[in-house]
Order: C-alpha cells, then sequence, then structure tokens
C-alpha cells in the first residue's frame, strides 16, 4: 500500500485532507511540524510528502533538503495558502513532484493521487 505523509499544522485540514486520502485506498500518517515530519519521515517511511510550506517551526522549502536526506526517491508535494510568495515555479526548482494550492480542492487531489498510484505501479 502507498504511504503518504501529510505535514500540516492546520489540524482540520490536515484530517479532513487525511480521510480523503485514505478514502483513495492510500495509507496515511500526519504531522503538525517540522520535527514530527522529520520523525515520521525515519520511522514510516512515507511513499510520498504532502508538505505545507508555512509549519510554526520551520517553512516547508527549507525542510525538503532534509526529507530528501532521509530518503532520495522521495515525492515531495508542496501545499501552500494563496497569498504566499512561494510559487509552483519555485517548488520546481527545489525538485518538487507538485504544488497545490490551498484550499485543496478534491478534484486536484484525486487527480496528484491517481498520479502518484500510477508512478508507484510503473516501479
Amino acid at each position: 500500500m502507498i504511504k503518504i505523509l501529510l505535514v500540516d499544522d492546520e489540524v482540520y485540514a490536515r484530517d479532513n485532507m487525511a480521510r480523503l486520502i485514505q478514502r483513495k485506498g492510500f495509507a496515511v500518517c500526519v504531522a503538525g511540524n517540522a520535527d514530527e515530519c522529520l520523525k515520521v519521515c525515519k520511522e514510516e517511511k512515507p511513499d510520498a510528502v504532502f508538505l505545507d510550506i508555512m509549519l510554526p517551526d520551520n517553512d516547508g522549502d527549507h525542510l525538503f533538503p532534509y526529507i530528501k536526506e532521509i530518503n532520495p526517491d522521495i515525492a515531495i508535494y508542496f501545499i501552500t495558502g494563496s497569498g504566499t510568495i512561494f510559487t509552483e515555479e519555485h517548488a520546481k526548482e527545489l525538485g518538487a513532484a507538485g504544488y497545490m494550492q490551498k484550499p485543496v480542492y478534491m478534484e486536484n487531489l484525486f487527480a496528484l493521487l491517481e498520479e502518484i498510484k500510477k508512478k508507484a505501479e510503473s516501479k
């Protein structure tokens, strides 16, 4: 089963998104900050990370290389709220697998999950 780590400090948004991901047949683990994210990456070894840009103890783009250090093959998808200066172009420059704006719409999330599933099946 494909495992996704969802990193977001907004509990309501994180829990709702986690339920949607689980309904699509993925295993989900969650973290609310950078420290939890790194711990879960080491312990759970997720296949993909949905990483919020604005976390209470670090920014997602600063956390990105540490996650890649733990697992260079992990797919990282940034999630950001509107009004931030973080752009899809910046995400690509960092090497992110994708980018989603908040609020995350179900159809966008499901399309991304399908992409992750296809990549995993082709390995």
